[in-house]
C-alpha cells in the first residue's frame, strides 16, 4: 500500500487536488506546473480527449469540441463532444484520471467532494467514474470539509460561501453537541440575500476560486460579523476533507486556519456592497430536506420580509389546492429474515443484507424508557459491501419499519446502538469487503403491530434497486397506553409560547392536506400521499407529523422549491419565529392527528424522556 490519499474537489471552473502521503503534510497535486487546472475537457482532432489547459486551448479554436462546464452537467447521460456522442461518466473519468495520474498514480484513497443538496444520483456519476481509480472512493459534502477550522464556536451557526468564478454557493450549517449538520444550501445569491444569509450566522467562511472574493469578504464585514477568508481558499475545500475524515482537531495540519477580518472594515463606500439593515422576521421556506449530516437543502430563492409572527397574527393564508395521491402498491425486493439478500446502493456498491431480528423492549440502556405509550423496537441488522465503492452506512436512514396500514417508521435521530456490551457500533464509511453487525432502535406506539422490516429506500436514482422487505410480525400490546401528546395548541392557531430543550420560544404550525397549491402536479410514491406543514420556527427545527395512533414522520427531502415557501436559512430565535415550509410522505390510510415540535442534535440519539415532553398541536 502507498499510503496515499488524494482529494479531488471538481469546481465548475477549476479542479483542484491535494495529496497526503502516510506522515507527510498535505501539499497540492501540481498538473501542468499549476496548483489547479480547468474543469475544461475536449476532443482533439485525431478524437482523443484531453483536459485542463489543453482543452481551453482547443476550445478557443474549436468551441463545440470542449465541454468546460462538465460539473453543472451531471444529470446528463450524454453530451455531444465535436461530432461524437460521449457518456457523462466518462467525461468524468478522465478529468479525475488526470489528477490521479498527476499524483504519482498509486492512490490507497481517492476522496471527491460535492456540494451540499446534491441528490444521490448526481453523487453517484461521480463515484462510478471514480471507480477503479483507487481501491477506496469516499464522497464528502464540501461545506462540511470547508468548515473544519473555522474559527466558530462547534455549537453556532456557520454560512460558507463557497466561490466558483462567477457563481458559486452559499450553505448554512449549524453545530450542535460539536457536530455540524447541513440546514440549507442555495446557489450564490444576489448581494441584499446574500447580506440577509450572513446576518442570521454566527460567522462566514469564503473558500474557493473567485476574483470577487476580497469584495464580497469586505461587503460582508461591513454588515458586523466575523468574516474568515481561508489563506488558500483554492484548496480549503479538499485540506478541509482530508482532517473530516481523520477527525483531527481544528488547525492540527497546514496550512493554518483561515484568518479573520476587521469586524468593521475602514474602506470607502465606493468599494463595499451597500445592504439595508434586516428589520422583522424573515419569512423563509424549507425546500424541504431531512435535516441531518450532509443531507440535502433548498435550492436557490428570494428571501422575503413579513412582519414578525407574534400576537394574534397568523401563518400566512394557505395556497388552495387538491389532495395529491397514487394508488397501488409499492414495489419491494422480497427478502426472509435470517436470509442474505443483495442491495444495490444509489451510488453503486452491492450489499449482502441479512434482518437477524425485530424485537420489542420498553429499555434500551443508550437511550433509556420508551416514551410513555411507546416501545423501543429493536432492530439487528447484518451486512457486508461485496463490490463496488464504498458506502457511507448511515443505518438510521436506511432501515425502518411498516405497520400494518403500510406506514413507514424511522428513527427519530441517529437509532444505532451497539447490539450487545462487548459490540461496537459500525463504521460511518464502509469499505468494500468490510461487514457490519448494527442495532437500530426506532420508536413504535404499543397499539401500532409491526409487520416488516424495511432496508433502503425510494429514490428517483433510477439504478437504485426498490428497497428489501422483510416479513415480521410484532403485534400491538394488549389493553396498551395510548401515546398522548403534550399539547400545545391547535394546528391553524396563532403561535404561542412553548418550552422546548430548556429554552422558552413562540411557535406555531398548519397542516396542508390539499397541497398542491405547493408541489403541483408532483407524485408520491405509490401507495402514498404528501401533506404540507407550514410552520412558525423557534429555535428548534425538528418537525414531525404525528397519526393518530402516535407515529412520527420526518419530512421528506428533495422538494428544492415551493410557491410561498422561499429557502429556510436556519431556525428563528426564541423572540423572534421564521416561517417554513415541510413536505411529508404518509401512507395513504394514515390519519394525520398533529404536528410534534422536537429538537434533535444531528447525529445524536433521541431519548424516551425527551420525546415525552416535545410539544404537539392537533388537527381536526
Amino acid at each position: 500500500m502507498s499510503g496515499v490519499t488524494v482529494v479531488v474537489d471538481v469546481g465548475a471552473t477549476d479542479t483542484v487536488g491535494v495529496l497526503r502521503r502516510r506522515g507527510e503534510a498535505p501539499r497540492p497535486v501540481v498538473i501542468d506546473g499549476e496548483s489547479q487546472m480547468p474543469s475544461a475537457i475536449a476532443l482533439s482532432p485525431d478524437d482523443q480527449l484531453v483536459v485542463g489547459r489543453d482543452a481551453t486551448g482547443l476550445g478557443a479554436v474549436e468551441p463545440d469540441r470542449v465541454v468546460s462546464d462538465l460539473r453543472n452537467r451531471l444529470n446528463k447521460r450524454d453530451l455531444m463532444v465535436g461530432d461524437i456522442v460521449l457518456p457523462v461518466p466518462k467525461l468524468v473519468r478522465t478529468l479525475l484520471a488526470r489528477v490521479v495520474r498527476s499524483a504519482g498514480g498509486s492512490v490507497d484513497e481517492l476522496v471527491l467532494t460535492h456540494p451540499a443538496g446534491w441528490p444521490a444520483e448526481r453523487v453517484a456519476v461521480l463515484t462510478r467514474a471514480a471507480a477503479g481509480l483507487a481501491p477506496s472512493v469516499r464522497t464528502v459534502v464540501a461545506p462540511l470539509a470547508a468548515a473544519v477550522g473555522a474559527e466558530v464556536g462547534a455549537d453556532g451557526t456557520l454560512l460558507v460561501l463557497d466561490l466558483d468564478g462567477d457563481s458559486g454557493s452559499a450553505t448554512v450549517l449549524r453545530g450542535k453537541s460539536g457536530r455540524r449538520a447541513v440546514v440549507s444550501s442555495v446557489d450564490l445569491p444576489s448581494d441584499p440575500e446574500l447580506a440577509k444569509l450572513a446576518k442570521s450566522a454566527d460567522a462566514v467562511l469564503i473558500v474557493g476560486r473567485s476574483a470577487r472574493t476580497p469584495v464580497i469578504a469586505h461587503g460582508l464585514a461591513e454588515l458586523g460579523g466575523a468574516v474568515h477568508v481561508d489563506p488558500d481558499p483554492a484548496t480549503a475545500v479538499a485540506r478541509g476533507a482530508l482532517r473530516l475524515l481523520d477527525g483531527s482537531p481544528a488547525g492540527e495540519l497546514e496550512p493554518s486556519r483561515p484568518r479573520t477580518l476587521l469586524r468593521r472594515a475602514a474602506l470607502s463606500a465606493a468599494a463595499l456592497v451597500i445592504v439595508a439593515a434586516v428589520s422583522g422576521v424573515l419569512v423563509l421556506g424549507w425546500g424541504p430536506g431531512l435535516r441531518m449530516a450532509g443531507s440535502p437543502g433548498p435550492a436557490a430563492g428570494a428571501l422575503v420580509e413579513s412582519p414578525e409572527l407574534g400576537g394574534d397574527e397568523q401563518i400566512p393564508p394557505a395556497l388552495e389546492g387538491q389532495e395529491l395521491e397514487t394508488a397501488g402498491q409499492p414495489a419491494f425486493t422480497a427478502g426472509r429474515r435470517g436470509a442474505p439478500t443483495v442491495y444495490r446502493t444509489a451510488v453503486g456498491a452491492q450489499l449482502e443484507i441479512v434482518v437477524k431480528d425485530a424485537r420489542p423492549e420498553p429499555l434500551v440502556p443508550a437511550l433509556g424508557d420508551a416514551p410513555a405509550g411507546y416501545r423501543w423496537l429493536v432492530v439487528q441488522v447484518a451486512g457486508e459491501n461485496k463490490t463496488g465503492p464504498d458506502w457511507e452506512g448511515d443505518l438510521s436512514r436506511s432501515v425502518s419499519v411498516l405497520d400494518d396500514r403500510g406506514l413507514w417508521i424511522r428513527p427519530l435521530g441517529d437509532g444505532v446502538v451497539e447490539c450487545s456490551s462487548t459490540a461496537s457500533k459500525p463504521p460511518a464509511i464502509v469499505p468494500r469487503g468490510q461487514k457490519f453487525d448494527a442495532c437500530v432502535v426506532l420508536p413504535v406506539p404499543q397499539r401500532t403491530p409491526v409487520t416488516a422490516v424495511v432496508f433502503g429506500s425510494y429514490a428517483s436514482d433510477t439504478e437504485a434497486q426498490p428497497p428489501i422487505r422483510v416479513p415480521v410480525a410484532v403485534p400491538a400490546v394488549p389493553r396498551a397506553t395510548p401515546a398522548t401528546p403534550r399539547v400545545a395548541g391547535k394546528a391553524g392557531d396563532p403561535p404561542v409560547e412553548v418550552t422546548l430543550a430548556d429554552s422558552t420560544m413562540r411557535a406555531g404550525f398548519d397542516v396542508v392536506q390539499t397541497p398542491s397549491g405547493y408541489l403541483g402536479d408532483r407524485k408520491p410514491a405509490v401507495g402514498n400521499r404528501f401533506v404540507v406543514v407550514r410552520a412558525a420556527l423557534g429555535s428548534a427545527d425538528d418537525v414531525f407529523l404525528r397519526d393518530d395512533r402516535g407515529v412520527l414522520s420526518r419530512p421528506v427531502p428533495g422538494f428544492d422549491r415551493m410557491p410561498d415557501c422561499p429557502p429556510f436559512v436556519g431556525p428563528g430565535t426564541p423572540e423572534r419565529p421564521v416561517y417554513a415550509c415541510f413536505v411529508y410522505e404518509l401512507d395513504t390510510d394514515a390519519k394525520v392527528a398533529g404536528v410534534t415540535y422536537g429538537d434533535v442534535a444531528p447525529d445524536a440519539p433521541v431519548l424516551g424522556r425527551d420525546v415525552e415532553r416535545w410539544p404537539t398541536w392537533t388537527v381536526g
